[in-house]
Formats: C-alpha cells, structure tokens, sequence
C-alpha cells in the first residue's frame, strides 16, 4: 500500500469484512434498528450518501437541541432527527441531510415490505449504488469492490432461500461469518496467499515468505487417533497430556504420527515450490529456536544470493513513500534464488507419486527424471485433461492452436513436439476409449482423481462411470504401444482398480489403459 501496489489477498475472506458490504450492512441494521446512531453514521459516511464530518458535527447539535425539548427518558436518536419535520424546516440541519430523512423512509417501506433481495435491488436501483461505490473506489480496487456490492445480492438469495429470511436474520448472518466474498484474479496485482491457498495456481515469480521458522513447540493436552486409511474404525485414540512424555503404549502410534507431519511438511514444500513458472525467491529471518527441517535450510544450498542493486525504478518508487515508510538499506538482508531447479509441473508430482515405494518421506519427495519422452507424455496428458465430454461423444479432431502453444511453454517443448503430444491426445479421444468422453454415456467423470491407499497419495488419469452398465472404469492413459507388458504398470493399474472398489463396495470396478496409438487395453 506504501508504495501503491495492487495487492489482493483472495483467500477465504469473508464477504461481511468487506468495507463496501459492511457499509450496506449498517444501512439495513439502521432500517430495522432505528436507535443504532454508529450504524446510521457509518452509512451516512459511505458513498451512499457521502455526508461529511461537518454535517455530522451539526446533526449531532441538532440532535442535542431535540433532546432539550423532550423529557430525559425518551432518547432522540439520530435517525429521529432526521425524520422530525421540525427540524427539517430549521436552518441547524445541514442541506446534505434535509432529504435523506425521505430517503431512509422510502428505503425502510421496502425493508418492511419486500424480501431482503428485492428490497436491497430496490434500494440499489435508486440510490445508483453500484455507481457510487465504482466511483469511491481506487481504480486498481474498483472490480473487486463492485463484485462484492453484487455478492451482497446473491448472499440475500442464499440465506435461508432467500424466501424466509428477513432483514435483521440477513445483518445478523453476514455479521456472524461463514459466507465467503467472490474471488476474483486481478491483473498486474500481487497475490497474497498460504500456501494452501496457492494450489494450482502459477505465476511467472513466487516470493516465499518466512522458510525459517521455528520448530513447533511440543504439543500438550491433545488427542492422538491411529486410524489407517484402510480401516473402518481407529486402531487406537489416547489424550495426551504432553507429546514429550508420552505413556508407554502410545510411542509407536505417536512415532507414525511424527513422520506423518514431516511427510505433510514436505508436501507443503513441494506444492510452493512448484507454483512458479520462472522464478523462485526465498526470504527469511534469523529464528529465535533453530529448525533443522525448515524449507531454507533445505533449500540454501540450491539457491544463490539475489542481485541486491537498486534500480531506478524501485528508487523513484521509494522516493515517493510516506515518510514513515523505512527506505531499503543494502546488505540488511540477503535473499534467495534458487539456481537450475526445475519446474515441475503437476504431472511430476503426479509421476512421483505413482512410483512411490520408500516410507522415508525425504526420498518420496524427489524430483523425477525430465526426459523430452516424458516431458511429451505429461503434454498428452494435461491436453486430455482439458477435454471435455460432448454429447454422443462427437469430439474435435484437433485441439486448438493455443491449447498446443499452452503445452509447448509448461514442457519446454518445440512446437513440432508439442503437436506429437496433440497428436497421440487425439488417438486416445478419437480411438477404442472415446465413449469415456461421450457425456450421453457417463454418469460421473473426473480427470486426475485423488486416492489415498495406505497413507500413499494417488491420482487416476481418468475415472468415469459407464451409465449403461453402472460400471466404474479407471482409465490410465499411456504413450507406450504395450503397457500391459511392463509388470509394474500392471501393478499400479491393480493398485488403481482396487482403491476404488475399496471407495464403492458392491460396484465392479474394471480398468484399463488408453494408449497413444487408440486401443484400450483391460488387462
């Protein structure tokens, strides 16, 4: 904000925080409640009526000389102010504020009247306040601002199906949380997320903040479940007082659960490290208490010191800060490129997950080899990823232009390349499996399913539903002519076929592979 950057933080923000919401919220909560003054003033203030501080000031005199005319016991408020036609007609109210005692009357008809939908529509309608707030708001803030005007619509429709709600149950939901703002990705802006937050998304430059952390302090007074994926109930559940002195039947269940937490560390490193599509930067800072797991050190020796010269640029951006905006000082920090890591899209993960067969979560994390073959086989299949099933199942013959480009620059392919991998895509959706993308014959689809076996993470090429039979089908697409000769293949097509029926009991489950040359092959 500083240095007026377009930043946005789109992650489970809550459409009730949003300044612009909250203004309209205060308006309904005034039209319900009449004696809520700090309601009746932040509405005043928004860009619905946009009343100044001076005529604040002089509606809160007029507020006092009303006050002297009447017993103490009956509070004049201020919209009962506004409503006194004495006061109207006497030169104390400001001109900016002569009127809106009209406007509050006509709005709080609506209110009592109409649904909560129709009567904020109505109130959106006159006061043009999709229009005021567009022109309250800063330019690089304007489209998010008036998404979340027009959430507050669609949120009036969601509570309670929009037919039994009222206004003070719509004020009071939106006050309580739980109803989520649009998000929406704004161009040239920095995102601000977790790094949950940032799963499948990508961008040419990702800055992770703060990679050396302290250690988590030892946990107490919680609860320990040894439940296995496969089984149908926990095998054990202990409270714990305190990890570090755990009783004597619990260590080897907490033991599993140690290396479970670092396995889930380290697929949190490998899911920020693969959100870039050029650049990755470390930063961080000196911890109180060393970790030896922390992603920095990890990483520092991959990684070399970032040009620290200040351009001129970033000098007249500084130039222009507040005062007390701290300026940059060389060499007060030191941060981190990492050098010739390669980016992995999430067809790598996909392929490291699949050949995973150590429990050292260190080595299940290891980057899979790059050859042009595979880059080319995980272009196949992110193009068959995008198909979507049609109606008797009449597909394209060819994929569009700047879905190959799209490819050819994830996998660092040349175009003739990138144009193979089209190809053998094509041969799979025109070949012997082409009904799994007719939609006439599916009951559910999915592309790039996630399984969990046995504490291992999975993730089926496609899975469908065969509507005439009931049938599930997993699908594994390969480039290989005869998958079915390589034991391992069929063995993690058996693993596949088997974590599903596990999932649908009473369902038959069948599999097979789509090859790049059109056959389907059900071992």
């Amino acid at each position: 904000a500083a240095l007026h950057i377009a930043a946005q933080q789109p992650e489970k923000t809550e459409l009730g925080d949003m300044p612009e919401v909250q203004d309209i919220v205060a308006l309904l909560d005034v039209l319900v409640s009449h004696r809520h003054d700090l309601s009746l003033a932040q509405a005043l203030k928004s860009p619905l009526f946009s009343v100044s501080d001076a005529d604040l000031v002089q509606l809160v005199l007029c507020q006092r000389a009303l006050q002297s005319q009447r017993e103490k016991t009956d509070v004049v408020s201020w919209w009962d102010v506004l409503q006194s036609t004495e006061q109207h007609n006497s030169p104390g109210l400001p001109p900016a504020l002569a009127a809106i005692g009209t406007t509050l009357t006509l709005y709080q008809q609506w209110v009592d009247t109409l649904p909560p939908h129709d009567a904020l529509s109505a109130i959106y309608d006159h006061g043009d306040v999709l229009a005021r707030f567009a022109a309250a708001a800063p330019a690089v803030q304007r489209d998010g601002v008036l998404a979340n005007v027009r959430a507050l619509l669609n949120a009036a429709l969601s509570i309670d199906g929009g037919r039994y709600t009222t206004a003070y149950a719509l004020v009071r939901a939106l006050r309580a949380g739980g109803i989520a703002a649009p998000v929406r990705a704004q161009a040239g802006a920095v995102r601000l997320l977790t790094v949950h937050g940032a799963k499948g998304l990508e961008a040419p430059l990702v800055l992770m903040l703060d990679t050396d952390g302290e250690s988590n302090k030892t946990e107490t007074m919680g609860v320990l479940v040894q439940w296995p994926g496969e089984d149908a109930y926990p095998q054990r559940f202990v409270f714990l007082a305190s990890e570090s002195r755990p009783p004597a039947c619990a260590v080897d269940a907490l033991a599993e659960e140690h290396t479970a937490r670092q396995r889930e560390e380290l697929n949190g490193l490998y899911v920020a490290l693969t959100r870039t599509q050029h650049t990755l930067v470390l930063s961080s800072v000196q911890p109180h208490r060393q970790n030896p797991g922390s992603w920095w050190l990890r990483l520092e020796a991959l990684a070399a010191d970032a040009p620290t010269q200040n351009t001129s640029a970033a000098a007249d951006a500084l130039s222009k800060a507040p005062a007390n905006f701290p300026p940059a000082e060389a060499g007060t920090f030191t941060l981190k490129i990492l050098q010739n890591w390669p980016v992995a899209p999430v067809y790598h993960a996909q392929a490291a997950t699949k050949n995973i067969a150590s429990t050292n979560p260190v080595q299940d994390t290891a980057a899979p080899t790059d050859s042009l073959d595979s880059r080319i086989g995980q272009a196949m299949h992110r193009l068959l990823e995008w198909a979507q099933p049609v109606a008797g199942g009449v597909l394209p013959t060819a994929f569009a232009a700047d879905s190959v480009a799209s490819v050819a620059r994830a996998f660092e392919l040349t175009e003739p390349q990138a144009r193979a991998a089209a190809v053998m895509a094509g041969s799979i959706l025109q070949g012997q499996g082409s009904w799994a993308w007719d939609a006439a014959q599916l009951l559910w689809h999915g592309n790039e399913v996630p399984l969990t076996r046995q504490g291992r993470l999975l993730r089926i090429d496609r899975l469908v539903q065969h509507a005439p039979t009931g049938h599930w089908w997993v699908l594994d697409f390969k480039s290989t002519s005869r998958p079915h000769d390589q034991p391992e293949l069929l063995e993690q097509l058996s693993t596949y076929r088997e974590s599903v029926a596990q999932a649908y009991p009473g369902h038959t489950v069948r599999a097979a592979f789509l090859t790049a040359q059109g056959a389907l092959i059900e071992p």
